[in-house]
């Protein structure tokens, strides 16, 4: 007997997801499909194999293999068989896609009232502290949703400046990031970083620190969701492993992820590449700086306005992993033939350029002007900090990392 499940685009019916009697996956698209689920599986007749499927459907499911596990045990499945961790939980994921039983009605809303449940501190305390056991918030309130990544987290909704779980049948709007043991400020690390990449002027979504009792978490804004008027409308977006067909596990270069060619490549494929291209040469500079060693493939993402307007998302997952010693000291992508950021010279730099066909003149520039800004920035990121009581030990290790990589390239492109 055949496994379906109804692949839906702002709930409707694009495609159907089937797994086989052998357990892979394929998924073929409607013959009224109109809209694409990802650049990289345009319209077509024949079906998409397990390999696309598990880059592309795969991709939408967290990629811990113990939030996997946990998921399965509670609704009985694998935590290896992507397809049933779908059906389970794949009503809400990024982007617009969706997930229902073949024979469920089709639902077209494409705008949602905001509505859910506000959480009091307390019991938003325990689902916090319970993260760990209870992925997701997940059977809370009937949910069931989804997010990619490693790190513990949970999509939310806010309401009148408070944290709520949705409806049934309400996106979320949110993503709440506790911190992780073991990582010293990793919340004011990160919040420091997505705010410095806003104040030079790369795209980043809102973020804020909200504490209870022990526990502090960043409250970060979907930018797959607009909001107006407490109407939600979906938006739809896929991580570049997703666009490229390359699964979660290789997400890094060095174990067969995308490179930096790859990804300026895809954005030929946007509505906008040169506007996309320099944005994101701008944030390769900007991680490069900063000391994030972490952005692979599913760290950058493409938005689905329509079918006819494809963008470079806003930037995420922003992070000095550099202060970590624990953590690799591999860039997750080469900047010409170097790993380490410490060993990357302006030959490497020009090298970069001719991959990924930029200027280097342009780019140097760039990198020095950038250089400039960000200290400034920096600087008043970390008062901010300051005075929200926040620990501000970590800003200065990040500046200090800032200085070295600046004053590191200034020399080598004398």
């Amino acid at each position: 007997m055949k496994h379906q499940l109804s692949v839906r685009l702002h709930g409707n019916p694009v495609g159907i997801l089937e797994q086989t009697s052998t357990g892979k996956m394929r998924f073929f698209y409607n013959e009224s499909a109109a809209e694409i689920i990802s650049i990289g599986m345009p319209i077509r007749e024949q079906a998409y194999d397990e390999i696309r499927c598990e880059a592309y459907f795969g991709g939408l499911l967290p990629e811990s293999e113990t939030v996997r596990k946990i998921i399965g045990k509670r609704y009985g499945v694998s935590a290896n068989n992507s397809f049933a961790l779908l059906k389970a939980i794949g009503y809400d994921c990024a982007g617009a896609i969706s997930f229902h039983a073949t024979d469920e009605p089709v639902n077209l809303q494409r705008v949602f009232p905001l509505s859910g449940r506000i959480i009091d501190d307390d019991e938003l305390y325990k689902h916090i502290r319970e993260l760990p056991k209870n992925p997701l918030f997940l059977g809370f309130d009937g949910l069931r949703l989804s997010l990619a990544g490693v790190q513990d987290k949970a999509a939310v909704c806010v309401i009148d400046n408070k944290i709520a779980l949705p409806d049934q049948g309400c996106p979320t709007t949110y993503i709440l990031k506790p911190a992780i043991p073991g990582f010293e400020y990793i919340i004011e690390n990160e919040y420091f970083c997505l705010k410095l990449a806003n104040k030079i002027g790369l795209s980043a979504p809102h973020v804020e620190i909200r504490q209870i009792k022990d526990i502090s978490f960043l409250l970060i804004e979907r930018y797959d969701r607009r909001v107006q008027n407490n109407q939600i409308e979906r938006i739809h977006q896929e991580d570049f492993c997703q666009a490229l067909g390359i699964t979660s596990a290789k997400k890094y270069q060095n174990e067969g992820g995308p490179a930096l060619k790859n990804c300026f490549d895809l954005l030929k494929k946007t509505t906008h590449p040169a506007i996309d291209r320099n944005k994101l040469v701008a944030m390769m500079i900007f991680n490069f700086l900063i000391g994030n060693r972490d952005a692979h493939g599913k760290n950058f993402s493409l938005l689905h306005k329509n079918q006819s307007q494809i963008s470079l998302a806003p930037f995420y997952d922003l992070l000095c992993t550099e202060v970590y010693p624990s953590l690799s000291r591999k860039m997750a992508m080469k900047i010409g033939s170097k790993y380490e950021s410490n060993k990357v010279l302006s030959r490497h730099w020009e090298r970069c350029c001719i991959e990924i066909n930029y200027s280097f003149p342009a780019l140097k520039k760039l990198i020095r002007t950038q250089g400039e800004s960000i200290l400034r920035a920096a600087t008043q990121e970390k008062e901010q900090l300051f005075q929200i009581n926040r620990n501000t030990s970590i800003v200065d290790k990040i500046i200090d990392i800032l200085k070295q990589r600046i004053s590191h390239t200034a020399r080598q492109f004398e």
